[in-house]
């Protein structure tokens, strides 16, 4: 008991020990973040493969959602669905269904002649098989932040709020039991630094750091087809495709294909808040012309909703 009141940490000068301890914080908070770091950070970048599954790009650049734009507007372009005002439909004179990938006659089926507003959240449900398949082949090749990662992370956190929370509680309570209570800087530094931790360690973002590395090759590499396309120039059904599985929908803008930009992007929707919310995959057209106050009725709506909202028609 008196080794536990009397050493040199419990009989250290309020000030000297705040210096000390400020030591061990900005050590311990170094030490931290260096073990946190993404281990595929000096890791170098896959190749481009000559062969690039565009599905699998969506999928790393956005998630199943990007995956069914990307298909949608695949079939689109070799006829199997259409862009009406009512909406995107089947068209009558497609091709054989055994041109189709499993994926394609997935989001295919998803749609009928008639068209009928449906979101892209329960499209992309319908191909979750295939999402799972990128999803291994990705962290197979550690573009996406693995979840073990995590979890070493969080053990890392324990520790370090560990040895900051002993040392500062031990001298509070040696403060305390001298009658010393002048022990506000003690506590702010010590809550201060663990909660700076826990914040270090849960952040998890969805691509590791070789992942956002790789899909900005991707897109430096092929960034000259948003020109291409803006500037109407030829391009493949394919190269239409890679565009928007590197960049998105956003991309088809002013190009041959604007009419399906404008499904997610109608011209009196295209605020920001809107902007956020088709990004995440779910028609919002949908809702705000299906009755919302920004598009029943309202003067603009006609040619907006005609070519926009009703885009995501299905059965």
């Amino acid at each position: 008991m008196e080794a536990l009141l009397h050493n040199p940490i419990a009989d250290m000068y309020g000030p000297k020990f705040l210096l000390l301890y400020g030591s061990v914080i900005s050590l311990t908070l170094l030490v931290c973040w260096k073990l946190v770091q993404d281990p595929t950070k000096n890791q170098p970048l896959p190749l481009i493969p000559s062969e690039l599954d565009i599905y699998k790009i969506a999928y790393l650049r956005s998630g199943k959602s990007e995956v069914v734009k990307v298909v949608i507007l695949n079939l689109i372009q070799r006829n199997f669905l259409q862009i009406t005002k009512e909406g995107i439909s089947q068209t009558s004179t497609h091709g054989s269904l055994s041109e189709l990938q499993l994926i394609e006659h997935q989001v295919f089926s998803s749609y009928s002649t008639s068209p009928k507003v449906k979101s892209i959240e329960s499209i992309a449900n319908k191909i979750q098989l295939d999402c799972d398949r990128y999803e291994r082949q990705l962290h197979d090749e550690q573009l996406l932040y693995a979840h073990k990662w995590q979890v070493r992370n969080r053990q890392v956190g324990l520790i370090a709020a560990a040895i900051i929370f002993s040392l500062g509680f031990y001298k509070l309570l040696i403060a305390l039991a001298k009658g010393h209570y002048n022990v506000g800087f003690l506590i702010i530094m010590g809550i201060l630094s663990i909660m700076w931790i826990f914040s270090l360690v849960n952040q998890r973002p969805r691509l590791s750091h070789r992942g956002k590395a790789y899909l900005e090759q991707l897109q430096n590499t092929f960034a000259q087809l948003k020109n291409k396309a803006k500037n109407s120039s030829f391009l493949s059904v394919f190269n239409y495709n890679l565009l928007v599985a590197i960049f998105g929908v956003e991309a088809l803008a002013g190009s041959e294909y604007d009419s399906y930009y404008k499904v997610f992007y109608p011209a009196i929707s295209r605020t920001s808040s809107q902007r956020s919310n088709t990004s995440n995959g779910s028609c919002s057209s949908t809702t705000s012309c299906s009755g919302g106050s920004s598009c029943s009725g309202g003067s603009s709506c006609g040619g907006g909703c005609g070519g926009g909202c009703g885009g995501c028609g299905g059965s």
